[in-house]
């Protein structure tokens, strides 16, 4: 390939300000998120600790020495605020799950692409403030706690607005920069946690737990607002069918979720969409577990984590995995035409890679050199998004999507049963087998995409020899036509790939 050439597939992607759209909403919204995060488990294992001993005693647990000598009263604590979390993410969980599956994704398709962005800021605002509340009231039982996740999950929480961006980013997207859009995206997301984690260790030391909460709420409300008054909306084609009010919010966006889930669709591509959401989901279980237990895996001995160290940790993780999707993927795809696939292949192994060296890790050297070897993590969730985009219609796209972020939250709540539950029996023995099992689960997930990657390497090279065929005067390519119509009576004309 010459250089002239290589030079025009390089310069495919070219970024202009008027792209700009979705990015500073999950930006701010991430950042109170990830700063919300460590903050809360912080904030339960301080309130177990002092529920179950008193004010100094849990002073004196922040010394490592102290550590060593109390292992088992710390093991007691650790158990006790685990119990805690894993309630906390039930309770904002399931609400979450039936949300958006059973109508914010439908809303989207049929009123506006804005709608289930800004609904779940209402949430985590209402999160944050009762958050807050219970920071000032040491003293109030941990159950009052439990009082932001429901509410938060009532408005379909985090799992809502990133379905909500993902759809708004691949309706506006070009087919040829997709991939690269939703990448970018996607770094958002590692943009905040490596601001917001670096400095929440150092905030909770300098201002507690209530100024931390009271920011929460200001990047919150400031995404709220750049939502409504900045973001484009996208609505559909107005539709003369009347409604009742309880027949087009509820009614019609369940019809509109069956009618997603039931609808046939051409082979092998269905097969691929479904295999594809499964890869997705397994390697999001491997997250949420990881980081439902990585603070208090790195808290306790020999490794001995304090808050800010195990901030500094986040944040080194999150900025190289954002740095790495929007550095190395665009060139990936544009310089060097890599296959979605081969992308998902390349971040699978590197995930698995770094939960095999966190789950060995003994000390601070070891679980830095992770940050180098999971760097490329975020691979495989920028390309998937981005295929399973490809393979449905765009005003199907909230649907599935929306599909895609109830089984997300299902496994986020099963992720949290098992490891919450699980890790809590390793410490006596191996403390790190919750992050081994991750890693296994990283080998299925790349199983499959090795099947996906052939089963369409395949398929591509019979459509190339059937068109090769056809232009030399072959046989004729035959096409057949299915009509599709959507729940606002549009036609769409489908053309079946041979």
């Amino acid at each position: 390939m010459s250089s002239k050439q290589t030079s025009g597939c390089c310069s495919g992607f070219k970024f202009r300000w008027s792209m700009i759209t979705v990015e500073p909403i999950v930006f701010l919204y991430m950042v109170a998120s990830n700063l919300q995060f460590p903050t809360f488990q912080a904030l339960v294992y301080k309130k177990t600790c002092l529920q179950t001993f008193n004010a100094s005693f849990c002073e004196d647990m922040d010394n490592k020495t102290f550590q060593k000598l109390h292992k088992d009263k710390q093991t007691v604590i650790q158990g006790d605020a685990s119990h805690w979390i894993l309630l906390s993410n039930v309770g904002m969980t399931v609400p979450s799950i039936l949300i958006v599956l059973l109508f914010v994704g439908s809303w989207g398709d049929r009123v506006n692409r804005k709608l289930p962005i800004l609904i779940p800021c209402i949430g985590a605002l209402i999160y944050n403030l009762v958050n807050l509340v219970n920071a000032y009231y040491m003293d109030w039982p941990l159950d009052y706690l439990m009082i932001g996740p429901v509410f938060n999950g009532l408005f379909g929480s985090y799992t809502t607005v990133l379905m909500g961006v993902y759809t708004y980013t691949t309706h506006v997207a070009s087919a040829n920069h997709k991939t690269t859009r939703v990448a970018i995206v996607e770094s958002m997301t590692f943009i905040a946690g490596t601001i917001s984690v670096f400095v929440s260790g150092l905030l909770l030391d300098a201002v507690g737990y209530v100024a931390v909460n009271g920011i929460c709420c200001g990047c919150v409300g400031l995404a709220s607002l750049y939502g409504v008054f900045c973001l484009k909306s996208i609505k559909p084609e107005p539709n003369d069918q009347r409604e009742s009010c309880c027949q087009f919010w509820i009614l019609g966006a369940l019809a509109d979720t069956v009618r997603c889930i039931r609808r046939p669709r051409v082979k092998p591509y269905f097969s691929i969409l479904v295999l594809e959401i499964v890869i997705l989901n397994i390697m999001q279980m491997c997250t949420t577990g990881e980081n439902d237990i990585l603070f208090l895996f790195l808290a306790r001995s020999p490794r001995s984590f304090n808050s800010v160290q195990y901030g500094y940790f986040k944040g080194t993780e999150n900025f190289t995995r954002s740095v790495a999707l929007l550095t190395l993927l665009p060139v990936l795809k544009h310089c060097f035409h890599l296959r979605d696939t081969t992308v998902v292949l390349i971040g699978i192994f590197s995930k698995a890679t770094g939960l095999v060296i966190l789950g060995l890790a003994e000390n601070l050297t070891m679980v830095f050199i992770v940050v180098v070897f999971a760097m490329l993590q975020g691979f495989p969730a920028a390309a998937l998004r981005s295929n399973m985009s490809s393979l449905v219609d765009k005003y199907e796209q909230g649907r599935l999507f929306a599909i895609v972020a109830a089984c997300e939250g299902f496994i986020n709540l099963v992720t949290t049963l098992i490891f919450n539950g699980w890790y809590p029996k390793t410490l006596d023995t191996f403390d790190g087998t919750c992050f081994e099992f991750a890693a296994g689960l990283c080998g299925l997930a790349l199983l499959i995409t090795c099947f996906i990657h052939l089963k369409l390497r395949v398929t591509d090279q019979n459509e190339d020899g059937l068109k090769q065929l056809q232009t030399s005067g072959g046989t004729k390519l035959d096409t057949t036509t299915t009509t599709d119509t959507n729940t606002n009576g549009n036609e769409n004309i489908w053309k079946t790939r041979l």
